[in-house]
Formats: structure tokens, sequence, C-alpha cells
């Protein structure tokens, strides 16, 4: 478990960015979500979660993230596209695999809103997962999500 710790803070940065929030994702997985804005276009998502698909167990993931792919026009701000690349662990904890760690890149697509007041962003995303071990398999994870920006 501790080995899992260490490879999400080498994941996630703990720096001080120009727009950071937190707050929870809920599908599979489901747990803390927090996101790091690198500049405008660009940002380091992850979770600390619990997954309940075909790997269930403690779920971490980081992703770079490219911001404002594409954006749709509303009465508000826009609604924002977003996609990235990064890579998820979980510490299996049920079935024939119980005990061992699955590891593998992860592809998430998701859309994002910003409220201004409260200073809220609402998410949803879908990403495929190419599970490397123990067992090669491609798996999805889908969420949605709301985080306090500050």
């Amino acid at each position: 478990m501790l080995r899992l710790l260490i490879i999400f803070a080498l994941l996630v940065p703990f720096k001080v960015f120009a727009s950071n929030a937190v707050g929870v994702i809920v599908g599979d997985p489901s747990g803390l979500s927090a996101r790091f804005a690198l500049d405008n276009e660009h940002s380091i998502d992850g979770a600390l979660a619990y997954a309940t698909g075909a790997n269930s167990g403690f779920h971490i993931h980081g992703t770079y993230l490219w911001d404002r792919a594409r954006t749709f026009p509303t009465d508000q701000d826009p609604i924002e596209m977003y996609y990235g690349l990064g890579a998820r662990i979980i510490s299996i904890d049920k079935g024939k695999y119980d005990g061992d760690v699955s590891f593998g890149p992860r592809a998430p697509i998701g859309l994002l809103y910003n409220f201004t007041n409260p200073n809220l962003e609402v998410f949803g995303e879908i990403a495929a997962v190419l599970d490397l071990t123990p067992k090669m398999t491609v798996d999805l994870d889908v969420g949605v999500g709301v985080r306090v920006r500050f």
C-alpha cells in the first residue's frame, strides 16, 4: 500500500498552480478527485478511490490533460471537453487476483463545466484502460464528480 501512495505522489506534483480543484468522483471508481492546472490549456488530475469493476480494490490514477480541446457554448460559461493520457493502479482485493496489483495506461475523455459562484467545477468522464498486470485486459472507468476550485 505504501508503494502505491509513493507512486501517486510522483504522478501528482504538490505545487501551487494557478487553478487547483479538489472534490469527489462517483462511479467506477468512487472517491477523492483533484485537478492541478499547469497553464490555461493543460492540467494534471488524479484520484484516490475505490474501484468496483472486474479488478476491484484501492484505485489510484494520475493523468496529464489537454484542457479545452473543444468548447460548447451555453447561456453562461462554455462546457469544456478535455482528453488525456496517464496511468492507473488498483490494489486488487477480491476474486482470482486477490492481493495482486493491476497497472496500465488510461486515456480519458470528458466534459467539464465551471460555476463562478460558488467556485465549483462539475465533470463527467469515460476512460479506456489497458491493464497490463496481472492479466492483460481492457477496462473502462466511468464517473461524474464535483470539485471545489481554489
